[in-house]
């Protein structure tokens, strides 16, 4: 099972911890999201996906809010988080 890792956030954007948990695929990994943010004071969770390719850059898998129904995906590749 691919590793994820998510970042609660607060409302400010910045995230004071994270949490790394394994998952079946993106859908359940959003969903562990929304379990996190209904655990954490925070107003959103950043699910990222650790890279698996030599280029290293992680991938943006989504957001869940906490204070609303909204949520975000993108299968874009981001910016490595390990320099």
């Amino acid at each position: 099972m691919p590793a994820y890792i998510f970042y609660p956030r607060r409302a400010n954007g910045v995230s004071l911890t994270f949490v790394a948990q394994a998952a079946k695929n993106d859908a359940d990994a959003m969903e562990m999201a929304a379990d996190i943010a209904a655990d954490h004071d925070c107003v959103g969770v950043f699910v990222w996906e650790p890279s698996s390719t030599p280029e290293g850059l992680d991938r943006f898998v989504g957001e869940v809010g906490s204070l609303t129904d909204e949520s975000r995906k993108s299968g874009e590749r981001g910016a490595s988080a390990t320099a």
